[in-house]
């Protein structure tokens, strides 16, 4: 084990102020807050800095000037991060700050970073779901919630033009696991300390990498309804609005992001170990199981998926198998 999620992620903002009124709608804690930044702090010790487009402190930008400019991956021992720095100074420019942060861009061109990490995993209220047969709560109620308090940053989504070299960057220098594939749209994968169905996801893009979206977790679909209903009433829209993912299991909701991409509530993802044989799958199928936005002229998606052969193919050779 080495890399045990997204640590942090470091925006440049076209309007801070706005930004950083989103994050705080969108239910996450600021410990600073100022007028050309902000810094957020999860339960689990993930953050989410907002600074000004223009703050000369921060990374260049790696697509649009205003956006995501670094994504930080936690690393949870000392030896762990030194290996990882020098596997990668071998081939491209390295930079390492005095608390021994290390960054680099990858090679679908995104900024990123690598930090010692000492991550808390949120523990979950024991309130247990009624089934119709199978009772778990008794002579009490669940759990209320006033509002979304996200703990936990899960993954994040990005379009890159070359999804395979990508890919191969994280899966053969970072140790990642490719988890599924979708024919003709994009690979997931799940870093070495984590077993979520997936901490990163690329997508086919344009001829730069750009922010698609990050997740971040909430505890149950009870809290993300509650989330949902308070980003509604202070004026954030959604434009699909709340669904379940048929791959991944998902329940979600997105919402456009002023400081880059979009924000998605997340709960009830499946989880995974190295036991888990990766599929492919047909793209409206993987994506909707249900949908509360769903278009009533929209026809249903075609029931296909396969396991993947092993060793496993490329995303490009993927694209090409039968059903």
């Amino acid at each position: 084990m080495s890399i045990v999620g997204i640590e942090s992620l470091v925006y440049g903002a076209a309007d801070a102020a706005t930004a950083t009124r989103f994050f705080e709608d969108f239910g996450l804690v600021a410990e600073r807050r100022g007028e050309r930044d902000a810094h957020f702090r999860l339960a689990e010790g993930s953050s989410v800095d907002i600074h000004a487009a223009d703050d000369a402190a921060l990374p260049p930008p790696f697509g649009a000037p205003a956006g995501l400019r670094e994504l930080v991956w936690g690393v949870d021992r000392p030896q762990a991060l030194d290996e990882i720095a020098s596997d990668l100074a071998r081939d491209r420019q390295t930079r390492r700050d005095n608390d021994g942060t290390v960054h680099t861009i990858d090679d679908a061109g995104i900024a990123i970073a690598f930090r010692l990490y000492a991550r808390t995993p949120p523990v979950d209220p024991d309130q247990g779901e009624n089934g119709l047969s199978t009772i778990k709560r008794w002579n009490k109620l669940r759990k209320w919630y006033e509002r979304a308090q996200p703990q936990v940053l899960h993954h994040a989504v990005f379009g890159v033009p070359d999804i395979d070299k990508g890919v191969s960057f994280y899966v053969k220098r970072l140790g990642f696991r490719v988890t599924d594939m979708i024919r003709n749209v994009g690979v997931f994968m799940r870093c070495d300390g984590r077993s979520d169905h997936h901490n990163l996801f690329f997508h086919r893009g344009g001829q730069t990498a750009h922010l698609n979206h990050v997740a971040f977790g909430l505890e149950n679909i009870d809290e993300m309804m509650t989330g949902v209903n308070e980003m509604q009433r202070r004026g954030w829209a959604s434009k699909e609005g709340l669904g379940r993912h048929r791959m991944t299991s998902i329940i979600f909701c997105y919402f456009e992001c002023p400081a880059g991409g979009a924000c998605e509530y997340m709960c009830d993802s499946d989880y995974l170990t190295d036991e888990w044989q990766p599929h492919l799958w047909e793209p409206g199928f993987a994506n909707h199981h249900w949908l509360a936005n769903w278009n009533p002229k929209e026809p249903a998606p075609e029931w296909k998926y396969r396991p993947l052969p092993q060793p496993l193919p490329s995303f490009a050779e993927a694209c090409r198998l039968p059903f």
